[in-house]
């Protein structure tokens, strides 16, 4: 039987104490063997990076001294995965998320049918709450402008989104790409911190030709906005408004530039 391809698995981490745990468990209750994976805390005040050195110490844990934020995390987690381990593919994952036994298999097999497929995203469904069940995600509708969002966010799962074809971005709750992707990218504009972040990585890994890739076969379980939920002082409708600006001024035409200097300046005055 062929090898597995090698995937580096990066959870970015910042006082995650109550979810972690549900976390690393459900990868190492994953089908697939052939894995790493690689913690990145955020200087996290709680206690999520004594459970990991106490319970998961066979993981790798980065432990940077300030807030790196899910961008800087994570492109620090690419850095070190593909110098230290070289994988065939790079899987970002929220340590708010369970993931169910096939996941990562079914993702790596049909990213391998083809050699253009850059990245993947299975189906997240909302983990408790009153939404517990519903749909948070089945890929990324984007509308090439300043809206993005999920799509079949809040449905009742019926099987509408059991499908697997090809969109324009899929969620940073759970991705798998090509490492050949984020090496060509150099990762996420980390000057973006958090928001909007997948859609301006998924411009350019859709500028250089690759294939992104949804698939609703296999679930990814989410406890929603876990982490984000601790920002408190973070105003998040302004910087979602700033991020836009930012991919407009480095992606959009002229026309488009001024459309959105225009919509940020209404939105700030």
């Amino acid at each position: 039987m062929e090898k597995q391809p090698l995937v580096a698995i990066i959870i970015v981490t910042w006082n995650n104490q109550d979810e972690i745990r549900d976390c690393l468990d459900s990868i190492k209750r994953s089908s697939y063997e052939n894995h790493k994976v690689i913690i990145i805390d955020n200087a996290s005040k709680d206690s999520t990076t004594e459970i990991i050195n106490k319970d998961f110490s066979e993981f790798d844990l980065i432990q940077n001294e300030k807030n790196s934020h899910f961008t800087g995390g994570n492109n620090i987690g690419f850095k070190y995965a593909i110098e230290k381990y070289n994988p065939d593919f790079l899987m970002i994952l929220n340590p708010d998320t369970v993931i169910e036994k096939d996941v990562i298999n079914k993702l790596v097999n049909i990213a391998i049918t083809d050699e253009k497929i850059g990245a993947i995203g299975p189906k997240i469904k909302f983990k408790g709450g009153q939404n517990d069940g519903k749909i948070n995600s089945a890929g990324l509708f984007y509308d090439n402008f300043h809206s993005a969002y999920d799509v079949g966010f809040g449905e009742i799962d019926k099987g509408q989104f059991g499908h697997t074809k090809e969109v324009f971005a899929v969620t940073g709750t759970c991705i798998l790409f090509r490492t050949e992707v984020i090496e060509q990218t150099g990762g996420f504009w980390e000057i973006l911190k958090m928001y909007t972040d997948e859609v301006e990585l998924f411009i350019r890994v859709k500028e250089l030709g690759w294939k992104v890739i949804y698939t609703g076969e296999v679930t990814v379980w989410h406890k929603y906005m876990k982490s984000t939920n601790q920002e408190h002082t973070t105003n998040y409708d302004k910087l979602k408004m700033r991020n836009w600006l930012l991919i407009a001024l480095r992606h959009y035409s002229m026309r488009d530039k001024l459309r959105m200097i225009r919509d940020y300046l209404k939105f700030i005055f």
